[in-house]
């Protein structure tokens, strides 16, 4: 590319869109303090109340603003592309399932296999793999069909991964976990792909930027909000099995889930913090389904074909 590739340049000059910038970083602040306040315990729900209202409000003024800015940040118009907003609605899904997969599938790994942290992480190694396979994959399929067609086939190998993952007892051993990686990076691979490539397609030469950055922040906020629920789901979990089992407490939870600390457990005790971790995680895993879910129902609406 460095050597064949020749783009014309050309100079334009535009106002930078100040007003547009404040008003996206005061909406996005408050959307995930918001988040974040939804963790707390107890929840203070005059605080949540007011990043709600300033999430509103700003997001508003950035609609207005960027109506009537001569070069906005993030063109309205872009909106009215049903595939544009579908393809990064799904990045932003499955997106948040990514992390769920890759930070919690190491909390099974090392809380309930005992495995240490360097090769509980060989667990979802075969993701990163097969991620760049599903890639190239992803440009061949594109160049024979509509986004639609190889977002749907992504789905299918995120969706047969996650449904497992929901359903996988506390005796799995880790060779599934190694096939599970193996079929989800594929999916992954081929959805992030058909998403970032797809947005890029769908606009102008000269929005190729705006259309790339979109698609990231659609990702990273997808990846940023789930934190704030995948944690919830996680702790209430866990505290939900503790009231079960008083000889239980988070304390000895966080030792659990530490390679470090697990060992020095007492051993009467460790299967049953086995046990309330592992349910606690079958509830993270679940509520990653249900991100599959919507992402198989949005894709449905993109029925544009494209030539």
């Amino acid at each position: 590319m460095l050597v064949f590739f020749y783009e014309q340049p050309h100079k334009k000059t535009q106002p930078l869109d100040v007003a547009g910038i404040i008003w996206l970083g005061i909406f996005l602040l408050a959307l995930m303090v918001g988040f974040q306040q939804l963790s707390s315990q107890p929840i203070n729900y005059l605080v949540l109340g007011s990043f709600l209202c300033v999430t509103i409000l700003s997001g508003l003024a950035f609609y207005l603003q960027e109506r009537h800015a001569s070069d906005p940040i993030i063109p309205i118009d872009l909106f009215h592309n049903r595939t544009f907003v579908i393809q990064n609605c799904i990045a932003a899904l499955i997106s948040g399932f990514i992390f769920g997969y890759e930070v919690y599938l190491s909390d099974w790994t090392q809380g309930i296999m005992g495995l240490k942290a360097t090769f509980a992480g060989f667990a979802v190694t075969p993701t990163s793999i097969l991620w760049m396979v599903g890639s190239f994959w992803s440009g061949k399929l594109l160049l024979k069909w509509r986004p639609q067609l190889v977002t749907g086939l992504s789905l299918i190998f995120i969706g047969f991964g996650a449904v497992s993952l929901a359903l996988l007892p506390i005796t799995t051993p880790l060779v599934i976990f190694w096939v599970l990686s193996t079929i989800m990076g594929i999916g992954f691979g081929l959805c992030i792909t058909t998403s970032s490539v797809t947005s890029q397609n769908e606009v102008s030469n000269e929005r190729i930027g705006v259309a790339s950055s979109f698609n990231t922040l659609s990702r990273t906020l997808g990846q940023t909000l789930m934190i704030s629920v995948f944690g919830i789901v996680l702790n209430q979990g866990m505290a939900n099995g503790i009231k079960q089992h008083p000889q239980a407490s988070l304390k000895l939870m966080d030792q659990l889930i530490n390679p470090r600390t697990a060992t020095t457990l007492p051993a009467s005790v460790l299967p049953t913090l086995r046990q309330i971790l592992y349910g606690a995680l079958h509830n993270v895993f679940l509520v990653a389904l249900l991100l599959v879910i919507a992402a198989v129902i949005v894709n449905f609406f993109d029925r544009k074909q494209i030539n």
